[in-house]
């Protein structure tokens, strides 16, 4: 897919699509008055700006509805930014209680918001596509047994495993084994939380991987060669399966997967 640039009011410009990945919280809104700070922990200085927030774009759930807030911004160049004006502000989380205050990472014409507002509705495909790229396994299969895994990492934050036993019905990408099993963590634990939990019966698309490189301890005490499903996109519907094949022949031409 093609990057468009956007038209930044500071250059140098990035693309949309970049601009998107780098940011976690991105809304358009009115500049109020600069140099000011609607949060107590942050003082008013120069580089400042308080944004009336119009439309969040992309933001973190927890946040809630954040519509008709006031965000103190970290600017880049808040010279550039006037009372009354318009823009969609790519943004990073700084300071969050009693009031929210972010760091810039770029704003751009407000008239770049439909635009922008297309790049957001892509990244779950996005990612998706990324967690394909770096699968060891792809199956369409039913959990047939959970089993409790022994505990062997007793740091504060461990994940605490169990197995899921997979009867495969297609391989979508890669060879499963005789017995294909999924780790996945039962602990509710911020590092985990987002997971998929897996339970008898159920059926759909695993998408499986190898611990990771840089492994947490829990992940280190698997077994050479364990699968794990620790990405909410590491398992999607039975009904996502015509989807998903046709997301793995694009990949695979473009050289994505083997």
């Amino acid at each position: 897919m093609a990057t468009r640039k956007v038209s930044v009011m500071n250059p140098p410009a990035r693309s949309v699509e970049e601009l998107v990945h780098a940011s976690s919280l991105i809304f358009t809104g009115a500049v109020v008055e600069r140099g000011t700070s609607t949060v107590p922990a942050v003082p008013p200085n120069e580089n400042l700006v308080v944004v009336r927030l119009e439309r969040a774009l992309r933001v973190d759930p927890v946040l809630g509805d954040l519509r008709g807030k006031m965000i103190t911004v970290a600017a880049n160049t808040p010279e550039s930014l006037s009372p009354d004006q318009k823009a969609v502000f790519f943004t990073n989380s700084w300071v969050h209680g009693r009031g929210i205050a972010v760091r810039e990472v770029e704003h751009v014409d407000i008239r770049e918001e439909a635009s922008v507002a297309t790049a957001v509705a892509q990244l779950p495909q996005i990612h998706l596509g990324d967690r394909l790229k770096r699968a060891e396994l792809v199956v369409d299969a039913e959990v047939v047994r959970i089993s409790p895994v022994e505990r062997k990492s007793f740091e504060r934050n461990a994940a605490l495993w169990a197995a899921a036993e997979l009867k495969v019905d297609r391989a979508l990408q890669g060879k499963p084994s005789e017995s294909t099993m999924v780790y996945f963590p039962t602990s509710d634990h911020p590092l985990w939380a987002r997971a998929p939990r897996f339970k008898e019966r159920q059926r759909g698309i695993f998408i499986l991987h190898a611990p990771s490189p840089n492994a947490t301890p829990s992940e280190t005490t698997l077994e050479a060669g364990s699968l794990v499903a620790l990405d909410p996109a590491d398992f999607q519907p039975e009904s996502q399966l015509a989807g998903m094949k046709k997301l793995l022949a694009a990949l695979k031409r473009e050289g994505g997967v083997q």
